[in-house]
């Protein structure tokens, strides 16, 4: 919890990593508050993008501020297996399965009952979410 709120509130110096300060709940809250306002952004990002490249269906809402700081989906005509690997062999991190929502894929009458999902965090930036972005069209445009 130290670090993750110096990261938040002091990602250039370790107000709190390493030291005995007592951790301030204000300072919590406020650390707290950011981080998630920095992944909504990340992810309202990350819907535009993606929800414009073709045959990509995003699962969940369509509204950062209603969902957690990921996006799952898939895109017409490839396994969302093969999608994880062909982004992951760009260098862009993520994976396909359930991801602990088997239900809600059976449900979707997903065929694998699978979705490929990236996943944002407050060390991510905005640059990196248009990267894997323009990786996910280069795949698809390659097909």
């Amino acid at each position: 919890l130290r670090l993750l709120l110096g990261l938040a509130l002091h990602p250039d110096g370790y107000e709190y990593f390493g030291s005995e300060r007592a951790l301030a709940p204000d300072d919590i809250a406020s650390a707290m508050t950011r981080i998630s306002s920095h992944t909504r952004q990340l992810v309202d990002y990350a819907l535009d993008r993606l929800g414009c490249l073709p045959g990509v269906t995003i699962y969940g809402p369509r509204w950062a501020e209603r969902r957690a700081s990921l996006v799952a989906f898939n895109v017409s005509g490839w396994s969302p297996f093969d999608i994880a690997a062909a982004l992951n062999a760009f260098g862009v991190e993520s994976r396909a399965g359930c991801h602990c929502a088997t239900l809600a894929h059976h449900y979707l009458e997903l065929d694998p009952a699978a979705s490929c999902r990236l996943s944002f965090y407050l060390y991510n930036t905005m640059d990196e979410v248009e990267f894997a972005a323009n990786a996910l069209a280069r795949i698809i445009a390659r097909r």
